[in-house]
């Protein structure tokens, strides 16, 4: 990466850094929002609104960084061994325990792919202000975004193999594909030299 000068515009990265300690700042931390459980439903939509911007910038910086790296040949998948079997609950991933009170033993993880928007319920009988929400949802994205921006190597490297492991099983997928129409055979009554793909680009003589 290049050196930052004073007059240059801020990276995708530092905006997302500078945004993520500005919702810090505004809504609470992680634990605080768990703690809460509910806040008014006017922070609620306010909270939402930045946190999909951050999500958006993130997801930027991402793949504009994968895009940018130059992997080495992707090596075949080796079949994996029987893992053995563990000794207690403690000893799997989706048994250990999460507290509330400590972000990182929280099972979360950023997703690449913005979710589905809701359906609208219709309008509301109460007051918008007086109504409250559950924030849980929320201190799980937000710690998301905090792992995702502290380890992003980890993260373009893990995005820029699974672009590549897409493109190549596109290729193998069309190399099939090709392979299987040279194979079909010729249509009946029709001369060899007639048959033509039916995309192929047709040359005028002279």
């Amino acid at each position: 990466m290049s050196p930052t000068t004073r007059n240059s515009l801020p990276s995708l990265w530092e905006q997302a850094i500078t945004l993520w300690r500005d919702l810090v700042l505004g809504f609470g931390h992680p634990h605080d929002l768990m703690r809460w459980g509910w806040m008014r439903a006017l922070y609620h939509r306010a909270l939402g609104h930045c946190l999909r911007d951050l999500e958006q910038i993130v997801r930027r910086a991402i793949r504009a960084d994968a895009s940018e790296l130059d992997l080495p040949a992707l090596k075949t998948r080796a079949t994996r061994r029987k893992p053995s079997p563990p000794q207690s609950n403690e000893d799997m991933p989706r048994f250990r325990r999460s507290y509330s009170d400590d972000c990182t033993t929280w099972r979360v993880s950023f997703r690449m792919s913005a979710p589905a928007p809701g359906k609208h319920r219709g309008p509301r009988k109460r007051s918008e202000p007086a109504e409250k929400r559950p924030c849980r949802n929320y201190a799980y994205r937000i710690e998301a975004l905090r792992r995702a921006i502290n380890s992003r190597e980890a993260y373009v490297l893990r995005y820029a193999r699974r672009l590549a492991r897409i493109r190549e099983a596109n290729v193998r997928d069309l190399t099939e594909a090709l392979k299987a129409y040279d194979l079909s055979p010729p249509a009946t009554g029709a001369a060899p030299s007639e048959t033509a793909p039916p995309c192929a680009r047709r040359i005028e003589p002279g």
